[in-house]
């Protein structure tokens, strides 16, 4: 029977396991569980590259990475030399071999902080912590307590790290966070060897990536599904809208890449993709200059043909290193593992920061040109209403055309700030924008019968969008009694102007079929505009206010927060230039959120939280054919239980998230209008590991069970069906173990499943369940007395065949087997 308390009904299966976790969790004693969050710092093993050089930089970008408490006097570091590090050790073992030769020897209080001490002196005459607060100017001091601006270091086993970015509310670790966050690191992207955004993602078991635009012609860049709903063309960069080019994301120049769970209008504001982010929000956060300098080149093999090299330097400046650069430049060309397909991508970013006693400043800039021959179409295959779903083509086989192309340009720019105006009160600000044109010559393919006869259209479809962006803020910190107020204000603008030339598409066609394609000749685009005019417009003004009340020492933090969103959309008119206003509306979205530590290393966790998407726009053959709809409000209740085991944690989360949806209804005269009033409600439940299980076996990933249903449809006929193109779960696993036997091997496999999920309202077709095994290699040595790491992995090892997810009538194609290969060295 339905729960009293939860808003939603349980799954058995599910429910057992949150209930174990939970009670596990409760009679878990402390002293069998290392709880402090620098205590399972400390135990994490880290793979370390680092060379000779100046003591102090070492010694603080070892603690700082790891999250440690380390102090000393300036005196006895000033002028000594680090010695290498290079291996995999946890972090004492790090600084102790980058004191070896230093004349200084490690000592760890009963406190847990870490401190220095002459090798020669004696154990009685070591100084004492207080001793060391007394001293002079300190130079190592970094601590579990990040300094500003710093990230939240990574977790044991280094592929996700202990805290994220949490939009509005700041950075924020993982046990105080009342969301479900995941941060993936750089470290897990280069042992991957991750290209875009997308693959970061397929290690997220709530994700699904729908369109994978570095091989296809989708004009909205990658398509995710997140908790079952859509995120397109919404990736944030270090916390701002409209700076991520919207086609496929680089993540070469990416220190992390961190995906919220759920809508998400307070802390992020409404996206202004036109799939919105009622499932998430991705986050790409930017690499900065570290301590010590960085020269590392990467060489790259894609099968079948596609090579390619990346290059990542990074330097700071000044008497206390205040200032950084950091240049990430990659370059890919080549054939795929798609036949006659190849894909050229190269990108550069460059970032300039500063970091005071008081000031924190940046500046992003970066390019990015993608250029794709014989793309996959836009939108994988349309699938007759009247006929049962075929089988999937081979992937490893070209559909496309050779004379199709898909090709983009990118450019951002955007400057940062933050200013402590006390200890307790910090300004900041941002200003940016992005620019991005694309064009492309593709077909939509059409397939008609289960023989796989098909219709192709032809399109060229030039467009572009240009965003600027601008916000400021203010944090800071009140003490009443007992109680402790973190305040956030935020107000923002975001900007977005497009245009596009829709006359082309279907100024050709032919006839195909998707198992044995026909080759046809090249259409001819002579006279046709590459610089198509403005034809859309949108503004997104916002003010958020939020208040964090915490309490018995932080052992409760409720989160209150709502905010004001003005959405405006302009239309224009293609010929004379002439701009309307299609809507100008507002709206104001609450948040309320809690976290309770019921132990120091098991955190209970509860949301509401709203969020905002565009409305629809109702699609050609209605009679309100272009009708812009408003803003769609939607609604998310979550609850959580999130522990912290030392090594490893686990999560576990029930969600239920209502989005209203649009459908076509029938006038009974042989007209048919959009209508916005049905609605999609998913219900479910999340299960996730993450860290180092055992000593050299890392775990992560998890399951997603999720219930979405159709409800409110048009005379209830399809009220308690399931929601199209939505898994019933979804699995994600994949395991890292390095081989005692061979030092500096490790071997990783991964397995990504989904259940069959329906295709259409009526759930009279679906498409079957699937699994993809992926596997890889890794093995660290020295060549020329340099650190170099080779790496090889396999996705879609068994060259599976699968429909890997739908939207709407489209089903795409998973990826072919596809083998990569790179060679990492440090200089």
């Amino acid at each position: 029977m339905p729960s009293a308390v939860l808003p939603f009904p349980l799954n058995p299966c599910a429910t057992a396991l949150l209930l174990a976790l939970a009670a596990s969790a409760v009679a878990a004693q402390p002293a069998t569980v290392q709880a402090p969050a620098a205590t399972a710092s400390a135990a994490a093993v880290r793979d370390y590259d680092l060379p000779a050089g100046p003591l102090g930089a070492a010694l603080n970008r070892i603690a700082r990475d790891a999250g440690l408490a380390l102090t000393a006097d300036a005196q006895l570091v000033e002028g000594r030399n680090a010695a290498p590090v290079r291996g995999r050790f946890d972090a004492p073992e790090a600084l102790r071999r980058a004191l070896a030769g230093s004349g200084l020897e490690l000592r760890q209080t009963t406190g847990g902080v870490f401190t220095l001490r002459e090798a020669s002196r004696p154990a009685a005459q070591a100084p004492r912590l207080s001793d060391a607060a007394t001293l002079g100017a300190v130079t190592v001091t970094a601590s579990a307590e990040a300094a500003p601006g710093d990230l939240p270091p990574a977790y044991a086993g280094g592929q996700v790290a202990t805290g994220s970015r949490v939009g509005l509310l700041g950075h924020q670790s993982l046990m105080d966070t009342p969301f479900h966050i995941t941060s993936y690191t750089a470290e897990l992207m280069q042992d991957q060897q991750a290209i875009t955004v997308a693959d970061v993602l397929a290690n997220d078991p709530s994700v699904r990536t729908v369109s994978y635009s570095l091989t296809n012609a989708a004009a909205g860049g990658d398509i995710f599904l997140i908790r079952g709903f859509s995120v397109q063309d919404s990736v944030l960069f270090d916390g701002i809208g409209g700076i991520a080019t919207n086609r496929a994301v680089a993540v070469e120049a990416a220190e992390r890449v961190e995906v919220l769970k759920g809508p998400n209008a307070l802390l992020n504001g409404m996206a202004p993709g036109a799939g919105g982010a009622v499932g998430g929000a991705i986050n790409l956060v930017p690499k900065r200059a570290g301590d010590v300098p960085l020269t590392r080149l990467t060489t790259t093999y894609l099968s079948k043909g596609n090579l390619g090299g990346h290059l990542d330097v990074g330097r700071r400046f000044g008497d206390d290193h205040q200032w950084g650069v950091r240049f990430n430049g990659v370059y890919r060309d080549g054939k795929t593992a798609t036949q006659g397909q190849s894909v050229e991508l190269g990108a550069a970013a460059l970032a300039v920061d500063y970091r005071g006693s008081q000031l924190r400043a940046s500046v992003d800039a970066g390019h990015q040109t993608m250029n794709n021959e014989a793309p996959q179409g836009a939108a994988g295959f349309g699938i007759d209403d009247a006929i049962a779903i075929p089988r999937p083509p081979r992937a490893s086989h070209r559909i496309a055309q050779d004379w199709e192309f898909a090709r983009s340009r990118s450019n951002y720019l955007l400057a940062k700030a933050e200013y402590d105006v006390t200890p307790d009160w910090t300004l900041s600000a941002a200003a940016g924008g992005s620019h991005t044109r694309s064009r492309y010559l593709a077909t939509d393919v059409f397939v008609t019968s289960v023989q796989g006869d098909a219709q192709a259209t032809t399109y060229f479809w030039p467009n572009w969008t240009n965003y600027r962006t601008v916000q400021g803020g203010l944090q800071g910190t009140v003490h009443a009694g007992e109680l402790t107020h973190r305040i956030h204000l935020h107000a923002s603008y975001l900007k977005k102007d497009s245009g596009f030339t829709a006359q082309y598409y279907g100024f050709d066609s032919f006839a195909t079929n998707m198992y044995a394609p026909a080759a046809t000749a090249r259409p001819s685009i002579d006279g046709f505009s590459s610089r198509p005019p403005q034809t859309d417009s949108l503004q997104l003004p916002s003010v958020a206010l939020s208040d964090t009340v915490s309490l018995w020492q932080d052992r409760l933090a409720v989160t209150l927060g709502a905010r004001y969103q003005r959405v405006k959309v302009v239309k224009y008119d293609t010929a004379t230039g002439a701009g309307s206003t299609a809507y100008d509306e507002h709206a104001v979205t609450p948040a309320l959120a809690a976290v309770f530590k019921l132990q120091p290393h098991v955190s209970l966790y509860g949301n509401y939280i709203e969020g905002l998407v565009q409305g629809d726009s109702a699609p050609l053959g209605t009679t309100n054919a272009g009708q812009v709809f408003p803003p769609v409000r939607t609604k998310q209740r979550e609850v959580g239980v999130k522990a912290d085991w030392g090594r490893f944690s686990t999560t576990a989360s029930l969600f239920h998230i209502q989005k209203p949806s649009g459908l076509v209804a029938s006038n009974g005269d042989g007209t048919f209008t959009y209508q916005v009033g049905a609605e999609q409600r998913n219900r479910g439940v999340e299960l996730n590991v993450f860290g180092e299980v055992a000593r050299g076996t890392r775990l992560l990933g998890g399951v997603t069970f999720n219930d979405a249903r159709l409800t409110r449809t048009e005379g209830g006929t399809y009220n308690g069906n399931a929601a199209p193109n939505v898994s019933r779960w979804q699995l994600n696993l994949g395991s890292d173990h390095d081989v005692a036997a061979v030092p500096g091997l490790t071997l990783s496999a991964r397995m990504i499943a989904s259940s069959a999920q329906h295709v259409d309202a009526a759930n009279l077709r679906r498409i079957p369940g699937w699994t993809r095994w992926d596997i890889g290699a890794r093995y660290k040595t020295q060549a020329w007395s340099r650190p170099l790491v080779l790496r090889a992995g396999v996705d879609n090892l068994f060259n599976r065949n699968y429909w890997s997810s739908g939207s709407g009538n489209w089903l795409y194609v998973g990826s072919p087997r596809t083998v990569t290969l790179s060679a990492t060295v440090d200089f």
